[in-house]
């Protein structure tokens, strides 16, 4: 996956405002997580620090005054975007629908989810490509934070690679696997632990009639999971080794049975 520019703001003439302090831009998505929400200094310094230090409001106020400077360098109207509710002691930074990546991400991955457990293979393929091209790398790859903050970042990578595992699923459904063994290895590098992976590569390998790969595809996930778990490899994926084994191509396009 190509690497993440630093996190940006579009003004609204179109012109590209970069943020180059991360606890600035950490701070800017603590605010655009919230949704349009009412954000408390406090809940601030928890998302940013595990710990926050003595100066956190000092600080706080700081990367706020920074931050509304720099959406006023871009556009004054950007600038009254980001609010501040004095009688509450909060911050907000309203959005309309569409705006944020993250909740568009998340209703597109809910539709493929349905549409795959449905039977609609075809459909649940285009809604999770759709779904999984408004990522450009890892969540909150460019920001700066060790307290809440990067717990929702964590939630959010499990969520595309779930929408990951999902596609490429729908992909073997409809027999779409023409460049999918290079995707599915590329996912099992980075998720090594993950049982959903592995049985995609054995079922591409095999469906790509190379049924010894497929079988040297379990040894490997066998010898991962006993060396960094000292587990054997789930049910699911004995069953496929069976399958694989049987030439049992019924089980092997459809996936095992849990």
């Amino acid at each position: 996956m190509r690497e993440r520019p630093p996190l940006h703001v579009p003004t609204v003439d179109g012109v590209v405002l970069g943020l180059d302090v991360a606890m600035i831009r950490a701070v800017l998505a603590v605010l655009l997580l919230g949704e349009g929400q009412r954000i408390t200094t406090g809940r601030i310094a928890q998302a940013l620090w595990a710990t926050p230090p003595k100066s956190a409001m000092s600080n706080l106020r700081t990367y706020l005054a920074r931050l509304r400077a720099t959406l006023r360098a871009g556009s004054p109207h950007l600038a009254t975007r980001l609010v501040t509710l004095p009688d509450s002691g909060g911050y907000l930074f309203p959005l309309t629908a569409g705006e944020l990546d993250v909740p568009v991400f998340a209703d597109l991955a809910r539709r493929g989810q349905a549409q795959l457990r449905a039977g609609e293979h075809t459909a649940a393929a285009a809604t999770l490509h759709d779904a999984l091209t408004l990522w450009r790398g890892p969540a909150g790859q460019d920001v700066t934070a060790t307290g809440t903050l990067a717990q929702q970042f964590a939630d959010l990578d499990e969520q595309r690679v779930i929408a990951t595992e999902d596609l490429f699923d729908a992909r073997l459904a409809v027999g779409a696997t023409a460049g999918l063994l290079q995707d599915v290895r590329a996912l099992v590098l980075d998720q090594p632990l993950r049982d959903r992976p592995r049985e995609q590569l054995m079922r591409t390998l095999y469906l790509a009639v190379d049924p010894a790969g497929a079988l040297d595809a379990y040894q490997k996930a066998r010898q991962c999971f006993g060396e960094s778990l000292g587990i054997e490899p789930s049910r699911r994926l004995q069953l496929l080794q069976g399958a694989i084994l049987r030439r049992d191509d019924v089980t092997l396009a459809a996936g095992p049975e849990s």
